[in-house]
């Protein structure tokens, strides 16, 4: 037995190492505090609740914070939003999972965040998003739909306040994965 053979497999040298995976994960903390703050609105605006117009509107005004307050939390629970590896990108659009090969990817677009409150954008432009895009359930596909208004792309993610990248190197990090199968570039 070698001294490298006894280390555990995580820590054993691996001569070949390839680039990274580069996941982008809703963030925890910006999240979290939406999700407590808007709790508390509600908790405070259903104990000024009653009977009266004002006390029926101070309700509806509980209720939508409360629901903004579910929305949020239940985006704590959500793992990755991105997923990108040697193989290919992997995107989380509503409940569902698209993924696609590098070599079946037009390019990868990357809008940097231009200011600490802006969120950056990883768009991915597919060269047939027909068959994938097809396959979608509807309520997928009205996400799909909505994102391509407003971003040019179907498959499009943010990044930044909302959501954070595994690598703060966005661009270099996916060019690495890319690998000179799909042009990876940042949209000034």
């Amino acid at each position: 037995m070698t001294a490298a053979s006894a280390l555990p497999r995580q820590d054993r040298f691996d001569a070949n190492p390839g680039p990274m995976p580069f996941t982008v994960r809703a963030s925890q903390k910006v999240h979290g505090g939406l999700a407590v703050g808007a709790a508390l609105v509600a908790l405070g605006f259903a104990a000024s609740g009653s009977t009266s117009p004002t006390g029926i509107l101070r309700w509806i005004v509980a209720a939508a914070f409360a629901v903004l307050a579910v929305v949020c939390a239940r985006v704590l629970t959500v793992g990755e939003m991105l997923v990108a590896d040697d193989v290919g990108i992997r995107l989380r659009i509503g409940h569902e999972w698209v993924g696609t090969r590098w070599e079946d990817i037009e390019e990868v677009t990357v809008l940097q965040r231009r200011h600490p409150l802006d969120d950056g954008r990883i768009a991915v432009h597919l060269q047939d998003p027909g068959p994938i895009l097809g396959a979608l359930p509807s309520s997928t596909r009205k996400t799909t739909d909505a994102n391509r208004r407003l971003t040019g792309s179907s498959l499009a993610i943010p990044f930044g306040l909302t959501a954070r990248p595994s690598n703060g190197e966005v661009v270099q990090a996916l060019h690495m994965l890319a690998d000179a199968r799909c042009p990876v570039r940042e949209q000034l």
